[in-house]
């Protein structure tokens, strides 16, 4: 007689209907829904929560076909280990354990002793190491010694995040799981875990380190921790974030009614009514702006994220916020850029800070580029998939793909209609 199948248990996140695989359940914890996975590991059962949301639920199934896939891999082989063996288990345990602190893990622990086997007669330089080689043999000699805004930032992230995090690390010590670990552990500007695009930079630059090494005969191939590892993929069909029409009047009114910030609102009204990208808004000057008395910008390719020169022309709000700002105070000589600092850096982190400031202010969210896909779905219905795609300087490929949410003409008409006097 055959056995019935379990029937498949679905659940609602976030507005879509999920199903979970066995070892993967909904649990109560501390009063708060959670997905929890659940796997034997050395006679102990183990547990493990995440947040109750769709990401949530693709990070339980990824670790529960990781566990599973460890079990199928090793569990006959170490339920089935001499007494000797066991003996010299608990004694490798301990050891790692001093050793690495009250850190341990055994995962990290077996790649270590495997490392450390292979590489008993082995020297290799330590992270660091390779990370100097790498910046001054490679990537300068193809800047002709030149620190250009991208070298900059490769330097920092090399030596200002990566090195500090391996620290004098022998190079074929270093594992597959450390990586994993120092990428998932990589905070955002706002203090929470990595975007996807910045974990994904960070591991494509340890991947052209250890490749260069390679290369070099600094470390064999076996030793490069990062040859298998590839960038997680985005997870498809996600619509942009944006704001909804109400949120931007209550940014609006808020600056409006702050003097301090008054000094901000050229910025906003060009990130969120023409669209230019934050780097862009921080090179941008006044002079850039209404050249001799036209109703244009000029985004220069120095200005431009990619290099290539265009036209925006904003709208009539965007010149009744930029005429309010001076008629309070706002310096706007053609030299000024409209974010304050000497370099482009600073202007940034300014930038940052404000945003900051106000989502605390106002209670509203903003995410990661949310200024710049606002502006591009309401630009879309109002100005047509190409004017907007020429203005952002994107194509229309890109606009559809990544950065348009579906609009009313009602919607859009009341965005455009958010000035001063109607705030």
């Amino acid at each position: 007689m055959k056995k019935s199948k379990a029937k498949t248990k679905f659940y609602e996140v976030e507005g879509k209907r999920v199903s979970l695989p066995k070892g993967v359940s909904v649990e109560m914890k501390n009063g708060i829904r959670k997905v929890t996975v659940t796997w034997s590991e050395h006679g102990k059962v183990r547990r493990k929560y995440f947040d109750y949301s769709l990401e949530g639920v693709e990070d339980a199934k990824t670790l529960n076909a990781t566990k599973k896939q460890e079990l199928r891999r090793f569990g006959q082989e170490f339920g089935t280990i001499s007494d000797d063996e066991k003996q010299a288990l608990d004694l490798w345990r301990a050891y790692v354990k001093e050793a690495m602190g009250n850190g341990f893990k055994f995962s990290s622990a077996y790649e270590v002793m495997k490392r450390g086997v292979d590489g008993l007669n082995t020297t290799t330089p330590d992270f660091k190491t390779l990370a100097r080689s790498y910046f001054d043999k490679e990537l300068m000699r193809k800047t002709d010694g030149e620190l250009t805004e991208h070298t900059e930032t490769v330097r920092q992230r090399l030596f200002n995040i990566i090195c500090p995090y391996f620290g004098n690390k022998p190079s074929h010590t270093i594992s597959e799981n450390d990586v994993l670990d120092f990428l998932d552990g990589l905070k955002g500007q706002n203090g929470g875990k990595a975007s996807l695009v910045t974990r994904t930079q960070y591991l494509n630059l340890l991947k052209s380190v250890f490749k260069f090494a390679v290369e070099q005969g600094s470390i064999t191939k076996e030793f490069n921790p990062v040859a298998n590892l590839k960038p997680a993929k985005k997870k498809k069909d996600a619509e942009p974030e944006i704001l909804t029409v109400d949120e931007v009047k209550r940014i609006f009114s808020f600056v409006k009614n702050n003097p301090k910030f008054h000094q901000f609102i050229p910025v906003l009204a060009i990130g969120f009514f023409c669209g230019a990208r934050v780097e862009e808004r921080a090179k941008l000057t006044y002079g850039d702006i209404y050249i001799g008395g036209r109703n244009e910008i000029f985004v220069s390719a120095a200005v431009a994220k990619n290099g290539i020169a265009r036209f925006i022309y904003p709208t009539e709000n965007v010149k009744a916020w930029m005429d309010f700002a001076k008629a309070h105070g706002v310096s706007m000589d053609a030299t000024d850029t409209l974010i304050q600092g000497d370099t482009l850096k600073q202007r940034k982190t300014v930038h940052s800070s404000f945003l900051k400031a106000l989502a605390t202010e106002t209670g509203i969210v903003l995410p990661k580029n949310c200024i710049r896909h606002t502006a591009a779905s309401f630009m879309a219905e109002q100005q047509g998939y190409t004017e907007t795609a020429n203005q952002l300087g994107h194509d229309i490929g890109m606009l559809l793909k990544h950065y348009r949410r579906a609009i009313t003409k009602t919607e859009a008409e009341d965005y455009y209609n958010i000035t001063p006097d109607s705030v």
